[in-house]
């Protein structure tokens, strides 16, 4: 997964919408910011960045057991989470993730999973 791929999609795809882009590992348990828009990074302390990272590398665990209990389904391979002010969409493959940060418009969704399936392929 080429992070500098991914942004040129995503940026293309949904424009100033995009918020973040971190890509992962969950075997190292690393996350690193490709991207954040100005105004996003100001929410979060470094401290606060760290939990959500934590977390991502959590919900890769849980997601092998959701493959487990919807097996017929195939492989997860994206999640969202539709907040007040915001939108959240994880991508795996394997143990390397993507987390996107979006506005909070709805048909951003399909948008960008489609851009990363570009790039995730």
């Amino acid at each position: 997964m080429n992070a500098d791929e991914l942004i040129t999609e995503l940026q293309d795809a949904v424009g100033d919408s995009l918020r973040t882009i971190a890509i992962g590992d969950a075997d190292s348990e690393t996350f690193s910011i490709a991207f954040m828009r100005d105004d996003i990074g100001a929410l979060y302390s470094d401290s606060e960045r760290q939990k959500i990272a934590h977390d991502l590398v959590l919900e890769n665990l849980v997601e092998v057991r959701q493959e487990d209990l919807f097996e017929p389904l195939g492989d997860l391979q994206f999640t969202t989470r539709v907040f007040e002010h915001g939108i959240n969409v994880i991508g795996w493959g394997g143990t390397r993730g993507a987390f996107i940060g979006l506005d909070p418009d709805e048909t951003l969704i399909p948008t960008t999973i489609r851009a990363c399936r570009t790039v995730f392929d």
